[in-house]
């Protein structure tokens, strides 16, 4: 009997959902049923017993394609669709650390920093710095090498040399400065969850265990930083899409 899952897809398609062990690369272009893939691998799993929904992660670039997700598979199983876990890498990062700030020596009722307030944090910070003032510093672009030293990737290349410098100078005084708060960033959210799996074994075998399939959408959108997040949450036998 074929399953209710299949109904509708190309034979591509179809494998990409009956495929359940390993990794599993979708390649597609934009219009062509990435998202219809995943819903329908998301409930097969669920109907073949593969997997109970709550064992099933789905990480998106917005909460609209989350929500889409849990109600197109809500739509053929039921409430138990509602049990998969489908949000942004930042919701589950923030979720994540709702749950383990004391980890993170984070207060209970942590803040956000968010993109205006994180700006406003380094503007007064470089208050103190010799350059700051005299080269016309651009604090995006600032903001943008302290990414690149944060997930520990190669900074943008280019720039006056002065970035690199203020950059290493900043960045720790920008981290203390945010501990001191009680807040994270945006590249906190999923950068500080990362950092506390590597170095917590036992949390880390719990989160391995907890999902047994990990889907991704959009995946060729991913950054050093997501990527690492996947690999800290992404069990030994990789069923990974």
């Amino acid at each position: 009997m074929t399953s209710p899952w299949l109904e509708g897809l190309n034979p591509q398609q179809q494998s990409a959902v009956k495929i359940t062990e390993g990794p599993l690369l979708i390649l597609a272009g934009a219009g062509s049923g990435k998202t219809t893939v995943l819903v329908s691998r998301a409930g097969h799993l669920v109907s073949s017993h593969k997997a109970k929904a709550h064992e099933i992660l789905v990480l998106t670039f917005t909460n609209k394609a989350a929500k889409e997700l849990k109600e197109r598979v809500k739509s053929k199983i039921g409430k138990q669709g509602e049990k998969i876990w489908a949000g942004t890498f930042h919701g589950f990062g923030l979720e994540f650390l709702k749950k383990n700030h004391k980890l993170a020596d984070l207060p209970a009722r942590f803040g956000l920093l968010d993109a205006t307030d994180a700006k406003a944090v380094l503007k007064e910070l470089l208050k103190d710095h010799k350059h700051f003032g005299k080269s016309g510093f651009d604090i995006e672009t600032l903001q943008g090498v302290m990414g690149a030293l944060r997930s520990k990737k190669s900074p943008p290349v280019g720039l006056q040399p002065e970035y690199y410098e203020v950059a290493e100078w900043i960045l720790p005084k920008y981290i203390d400065k945010m501990h001191a708060l009680g807040v994270v960033d945006f590249d906190g959210l999923i950068l500080r969850p990362t950092e506390i799996l590597r170095n917590n074994s036992d949390l880390s075998y719990k989160y391995k265990n907890k999902f047994k399939y990990i889907m991704v959408d959009e995946f060729q959108d991913t950054n050093k930083i997501q990527m690492d997040f996947i690999k800290a949450i992404c069990n030994d036998q990789e069923n990974l899409a």
